[in-house]
């Protein structure tokens, strides 16, 4: 109950419903795009001609298929990141201010947690968003596009997208029918990868929001300075001055495009792993053969090289900002109908501008 009573708690919970809504959109054009196979054939589409094309061909419901574990597990994890970094840094290694190492060890700690929520998510949610392709991956082709444009009367082009049709109609029923046949190890296909790229984003993450939220209001004190203004200092209820308050939200979404461009390539093989095709039906004795890190590393790079790590990478980069300014402002919203509902008292947390690291977009 103590737990449910937190006002930082439901903050956090709601940053991450709201985050994870606006920008499961982008998550999936990042996935389609990481797990192209690379075909002489193949036209490879840019996030918006990719986007345009999953809408117009499987529609708009396939843009949120599979966001189910997601919602959950990342509000999940939003929650225990504010908790954990905040104890570790505080408690253990007294992070400073400003770039300094301690802040990504603090956030490191909690990653094999995070793992442990994070990987059966990742899977379902990658074996959902691959599912309507999964058919052509078996036969080791890409979506096949018919290069025959017709000029309608307005003028425009259209491209003709053959897909297959998507097993699953839900995460529930993908894991259902994954796990009996396959077991509950299934769920956690990549959890060694996905663990790695969990503590390296999470500690460049940290590291980097410290840096930068110093930097940015050092940055806004001397525009203000400039300008022949002076800093109010607000009263304790408000929390921190105006220049960090304008700083929070720059240095989340800075911090997390930081981190998505530096763990991206592990994400890219992290998607290969949990992207491969898993039959929903398994004849008994018959075992599923599946490529490890290292096989889809070796195949990336032999394929599409080292550009083939980044594929995907600039929905990744304009997501990070969209969640991460959608998830300051969702959790300060939050906070607010908290202590104007009377459900939590003014001392049961800090204000988000004094000691929050912001919601990092996993």
């Amino acid at each position: 109950w103590i737990l449910f009573s937190n006002k930082l708690f439901w903050a956090g919970f709601s940053a991450g419903i709201v985050g994870t809504l606006l920008g499961f959109p982008l998550d999936l054009v990042k996935t389609r795009m990481q797990t192209q196979l690379s075909n002489s054939g193949t036209k490879q589409l840019s996030t918006l001609s990719l986007l345009s094309h999953i809408l117009r061909t499987e529609g708009i419901a396939s843009v949120y298929k599979g966001v189910g574990p997601p919602l959950l597990s990342l509000s999940i994890v939003n929650t225990l990141s504010f908790t954990s970094y905040s104890y570790f840094r505080q408690n253990h290694f007294h992070g400073q201010d400003g770039w300094d190492y301690k802040n990504a060890l603090s956030g490191m700690m909690g990653a094999p947690i995070f793992g442990i929520v994070t990987t059966p998510e990742n899977f379902l949610k990658t074996q959902m968003q691959l599912d309507n392709v999964q058919a052509e991956r078996e036969k080791g082709k890409s979506i096949q596009i018919n290069q025959t444009f017709q000029i309608n009367n307005v003028g425009r082009k259209e491209i003709e997208l053959h897909q297959p049709k998507g097993r699953f109609t839900s995460s529930f029923q993908c894991a259902r029918s994954l796990v009996s046949s396959h077991g509950l190890p299934v769920l956690y296909t990549g959890h060694v990868i996905n663990t790695l790229r969990e503590a390296a984003f999470v500690g460049t993450y940290f590291f980097c929001y410290e840096g930068y939220k110093r930097e940015f209001h050092n940055f806004l004190l001397s525009i203000g300075e400039m300008i022949g203004k002076t800093e109010e200092s607000l009263d304790e209820s408000q929390g921190s001055p105006s220049s960090t308050a304008l700083a929070i939200p720059m240095a989340g979404g800075c911090a997390g495009a930081t981190a998505w461009a530096f763990t991206f390539p592990m994400d890219c093989v992290r998607a290969g792993v949990q992207g491969q095709l898993i039959p929903s039906s398994q004849s008994r004795g018959q075992n599923i053969r599946k490529q490890g890190a290292l096989k889809v590393l070796k195949h990336l790079l032999q394929s599409k090289g080292f550009t083939g790590l980044y594929a995907g990478v600039s929905p990744s980069i304009a997501r990070a900002f969209l969640v991460s300014g959608s998830r300051f402002s969702a959790y300060e919203g939050a906070l607010w109908l908290c202590r104007w509902s009377g459900m939590t008292s003014s001392t049961t947390g800090v204000h988000y501008g004094d000691e929050g690291p912001g919601a990092y977009d996993d």
